[in-house]
């Protein structure tokens, strides 16, 4: 038997305990975490979408991309920004507008290089740069999970497409939705994720509320396309070189999964919000699972708190 095709058996033998994969439909589902998002815009608020994607291949392609929308007394006021990485971090986009207030303040709106098309429930299905070295397209192709985050966020997990003028690359996309007050500080502590990929389609989810030793962590797995979420994760902060994002070991008791996580620089860091930055970088994932070790790779990320 080949060795993935023993990851997914293995993986299934534990699954059986932890319910079905959820199904595609509830992507569309408005949950109470989420009613801020849906309800009449108000003067002073700060509605942000965040979309990350990770691509399956050895090297795999990264895509980070922020769509901020703040609303005061008569207009929404747009901030899009979004790299693409690679070896570097290369922006791709950085588009401000001002536009009436709309219903749905919430929602990426199109302006400038930047279009969408928005499935059930008004989440993006499809993102569409039009930028000056051709058109970049992400596009969602199902819905593996979706929750509310213990600090009131919106996320999802779901596979995507990301095509360009080079072709097209399948992966993994989280989605994450916020919605405050500008004057509140953002929710939480400086909250952290890794998200990677192997070439057969496998993907590991990891979130922190937090970066002390003691914060939350919650973990997705999609192994052998089964989806399952898991809340006894164990991750530690470890020494690393100093021009490294930082390095993590990593636990997850109930599979028997073993992890060292390692930041590769360069790291995105961006403090262009007062109120808070946040780094983005590489990450490479040693694994070992019942005795058998591969990598995966993908994107870190973390909130930093400004003073």
């Amino acid at each position: 038997m080949c060795f993935y095709c023993a990851l997914g058996v293995g993986f299934s033998s534990i699954l059986v305990g932890c319910g079905e994969p959820e199904e595609p439909d509830r992507m569309s589902e408005t949950t109470p975490a989420a009613e801020p998002m849906r309800a009449e815009p108000v003067a002073g608020a700060m509605y942000r979408t965040e979309l990350s994607f990770v691509g399956h291949g050895a090297e795999p392609s990264l895509l980070h991309l922020r769509f901020d929308n703040r609303t005061d007394s008569a207009a929404i006021h747009l901030r899009y920004r979004g790299w693409f990485g690679g070896g570097e971090w290369r922006e791709i986009l950085d588009q401000a507008d001002s536009l009436p207030v709309p219903r749905a303040a919430w929602r990426i709106l199109p302006t400038g290089p930047v279009r969408i098309m928005a499935g059930e429930g008004g989440e993006p299905s499809s993102v569409i740069l039009q930028l000056s070295e051709g058109s970049l397209r992400l596009d969602s192709r199902g819905a593996i999970g979706s929750w509310n985050s213990r600090t009131g966020q919106r996320e999802s997990l779901r596979l995507a497409e990301l095509q360009d003028e080079s072709g097209a690359a399948t992966g993994l996309l989280l989605a994450r939705q916020t919605a405050r007050r500008i004057d509140d500080p953002p929710a939480g502590g400086p909250g952290q994720y890794f998200m990677v990929t192997d070439t057969a389609g496998n993907g590991l989810l990891i979130m922190r509320d937090g970066i002390s030793p003691d914060a939350p962590v919650t973990v997705w797995t999609w192994f052998d396309e089964m989806e399952a979420e898991w809340d006894n994760a164990l991750i530690l902060a470890l020494a690393a070189a100093d021009d490294s994002p930082g390095r993590w070991s990593f636990e997850l008791p109930e599979a028997g999964l073993l992890a060292e996580i390692r930041g590769v620089a360069p790291a995105l860091i961006d403090t262009a919000d007062t109120r808070g930055g946040f780094s983005v970088f590489r990450v490479e994932a040693a694994l070992v699972l019942e005795g058998q070790s591969w990598t995966m790779r993908g994107i870190g990320a973390q909130e930093q708190i400004l003073e």
